[in-house]
């Protein structure tokens, strides 16, 4: 066996060592860079402003962004890809009289299920509210775009089931804070209103 002194050793080491350093370079390559402010009109950037996001597709998006389209039959059927929609949807219906509309889309089946298992017909949930429009009128209002607004919060309450409430001083003498949603069949549909602090 041959022993090198150890300097030279260290000799062979530190070789070993950029050796295996320059073969190892990285190549580095912008996959996405997308600034701030980089689409912009005008905006400049130290890089070029890639925007590659895939496959996404917006869930919320509607064709043509019409949530109340009608059916072959000519009936209206409403979506409700988001909050905003369910609260529009909501409004509409209960401003226009539209008892069965508000009954078999927009109030959820399991809300429906419970008002029946009670002994009350499914009408009832619109009788309420209805008496309570303007306390809904005054909670929209406060979010117009539901868990969008600012000083909203989006709680998931269940693994379908989420929970769009105002809080803070907005909410103070509030007979409604927030509402309850439920995703069936893709479309949000309303569980039912949250108390306010009133």
């Amino acid at each position: 066996m041959i022993r090198l002194p150890t300097s030279t050793a260290l000799g062979f080491a530190a070789i070993a060592c950029v050796s295996l350093l320059v073969g190892c370079q990285q190549e580095r390559k912008v996959v996405k860079w997308n600034p701030m402010l980089g689409n912009v009109a005008g905006a400049q950037s130290g890089m070029p402003v890639v925007r590659d996001y895939g496959e996404y597709s917006d869930p919320t998006k509607v064709p043509d962004n019409k949530i109340r389209v009608e059916d072959e039959q000519g009936k209206p059927l409403l979506l409700a890809k988001s909050g905003r929609h369910l609260m529009s949807h909501i409004y509409i219906t209960l401003r226009d009289d539209e008892k069965e509309l508000f009954t078999q889309q927009v109030l959820s089946e399991c809300t429906r299920d419970e008002f029946r298992a009670n002994g009350l017909d499914e009408g009832e949930a619109f009788d309420r509210l209805k008496a309570r429009f303007e306390d809904i009128r005054m909670l929209f209002d406060l979010m117009p775009y539901a868990e969008y607004t600012p000083g909203v919060r989006s709680t998931r309450i269940d693994t379908r089931v989420q929970r769009v409430e105002i809080k803070g001083i907005a909410a103070q003498g509030l007979y409604w804070g927030g509402f309850d949603m439920v995703l069936e069949k893709g479309n949000w549909k309303l569980r039912w209103f949250v108390p306010g602090s009133n």
